[in-house]
């Protein structure tokens, strides 16, 4: 056995490098088809919520992120950007936590006021949203947390958020460590 010297052995190196970046090239693009692949084969089961369960989520969204003195979750598209997301993105276990979500919010409203959630008012639909806030984060419920991002995802990362609801300064003023929120107002964007 021939023991390779140091020039050769640069070489073998490069050359095992580059025919490892071509697998990884070559082996991404194969793990981008079948994804693809199995995302179009989930999403082909139907659509992922009803019209019943998609007005829930808009509600649900609507208590969460209320429009105040700037726009709230549903001016932002926060339901239809939590369908798309779970329609383009997500497994099959997560579509089926947001939905036991859903069904646990509507359950506790039937529970609790013997109507459905779409039909309280609403300082019964944010008691009935604390309660399922209160049980889930108790329990360390993960679909909740889960459901909870993508509201908060959708909402600051859509134009209304981002421009109306958080500041956006280009060039922020001279550097403070520490100041009063009163004198801040709202938090800012980065961009």
């Amino acid at each position: 056995m021939q023991v390779p010297n140091s020039d050769q052995a640069a070489k073998l190196n490069r050359r095992a490098l580059l025919a490892g970046a071509i697998f990884l090239v070559g082996g991404g693009g194969a793990l981008a088809r079948f994804v693809r692949h199995t995302l179009a084969a989930d999403a082909a089961d139907g659509p992922l919520f009803s019209p019943e369960q998609f007005a829930l989520l808009e509600q649900v969204s609507d208590v969460i992120i209320p429009a105040t003195d700037t726009p709230g979750a549903l001016d932002a598209g926060v339901p239809e950007f939590i369908r798309q997301m779970l329609t383009d993105w997500a497994s099959r276990d997560t579509r089926a936590q947001i939905v036991a979500v859903l069904e646990s919010v509507d359950k506790r409203a039937w529970d609790k006021f013997g109507s459905a959630f779409r039909e309280l008012p609403g300082e019964r639909r944010l008691e009935v949203m604390r309660a399922v806030d209160d049980d889930a984060v108790s329990r360390e419920d993960v679909g909740y947390g889960k459901f909870k991002w993508l509201v908060l995802a959708g909402y600051y990362h859509s134009e209304v958020g981002a421009t109306q609801e958080l500041r956006f300064e280009l060039v922020p003023g001279a550097w403070r460590s520490c100041l009063p929120l009163s004198e801040v107002g709202r938090a800012s964007a980065v961009g």
